[in-house]
């Protein structure tokens, strides 16, 4: 008989600092459905910053910890641990990268590995975790910027790579930091800009005109797909870069499947991921994954149902495997 998982609380570690309207956009499109969704599985859905717990390791042996003031164990609490190094959230990454191990020595069941966490929080890492798949990912060079950054240094791995080119911040997301540059002299300038604030990008070409496939995966299984396509001479198909997506889930186009399928298997135990893939209407690429891809709320119903069913295969996954390992354990 399979083991029932004994959780009842579903904790996101999320450095969340963004603004009223930030916090507002964030309630609607994604937390507010997710707390409901959680709910519907007898789970209390909560977020915190990294600081909010705390261990007490004075004997190692039999550690306790708090969430809040409130004792938390691995057999009532799952955390959600996805590493988020957005602009704002960057005074957060080592204390996130730090509380995640130790959760992890602690026992708890985290459904984002920490070691797979911090491979796909770096575009040119996922790139190299991923290469050896039937698609290519996008051709990428990764420059560390900084005071030195101006001397060109980086020119000789630049040499494959052919004007115009996509410059964007090496871990954040959301279409935030994303340049097209069409000659040396743009990109120095970008690269004098991430600087100041010592910002690695990566340099990617710029895929005229595509259509981009995000694949929502539970268990290793397509369970939705949209698609998008850029709007002229914009950065990628994010709306916050001139994008735009489409909404209206369609079914995985079969060309995709073997490069889905492994993905499924560089990125296991995650039970969840979201894959975009970008193509030109010739080539496709892989282009980047998330293990803590949001499913969007608030377009339309029918949208809004599908993106539930996504939600709730994933909190039902967190579930099972909980109970795995909590039984493994025992």
């Amino acid at each position: 008989m399979a083991e029932q998982s004994t959780v009842r609380r579903l904790c996101w570690i999320y450095p969340e600092r963004g603004t009223a309207w930030q916090r507002a956009y964030e309630d609607r499109a994604v937390w507010d459905a997710y707390r409901a969704l959680a709910k519907e599985l007898s789970l209390e859905l909560s977020l915190h910053h990294p600081e909010e717990v705390a261990v007490d390791a004075s004997d190692p042996a039999r550690p306790r910890v708090y969430l809040r003031g409130e004792r938390v164990t691995p057999d009532d609490t799952v955390f959600v641990t996805m590493l988020y190094a957005l602009p704002h959230q960057m005074q957060d990454v080592a204390n996130q990268l730090f509380l995640f191990t130790v959760l992890d020595r602690l026992g708890f069941h985290l459904p984002v590995p920490p070691h797979l966490g911090y491979v796909v929080a770096d575009k040119a890492a996922t790139a190299l975790h991923l290469a050896d798949g039937p698609l290519p990912p996008l051709p990428t060079v990764r420059i560390s910027t900084g005071r030195d950054a101006m001397t060109g240094h980086y020119d000789a791995a630049l040499a494959g790579l052919q004007y115009p080119l996509l410059v964007k911040p090496a871990n954040w997301a959301m279409g935030l930091g994303i340049s097209v540059v069409a000659n040396v002299h743009d990109l120095r300038g970008v690269i004098a800009l991430a600087g100041g604030a010592e910002t690695a990008l990566v340099v990617q070409p710029y895929v005229r005109d595509p259509r981009e496939t995000r694949v929502y995966v539970v268990d290793g299984e397509p369970r939705a797909v949209v698609q998008g396509w850029k709007e002229g001479y914009c950065g990628m198909v994010n709306r916050s870069v001139g994008g735009r997506r489409s909404w209206a889930y369609t079914e995985l186009p079969e060309r995709l499947r073997g490069a889905v399928e492994h993905v499924a298997r560089k990125l296991h135990p995650a039970p969840y991921f979201t894959v975009d893939f970008l193509s030109d209407g010739e080539r496709d690429w892989l282009s980047e994954v998330e293990l803590d891809g949001a499913a969007g709320f608030g377009l339309d119903e029918a949208s809004d149902r599908i993106a539930a069913d996504v939600v709730r295969a994933r909190f039902r996954s967190y579930l099972a495997g909980h109970a795995a390992a909590r039984g493994a354990a025992r």
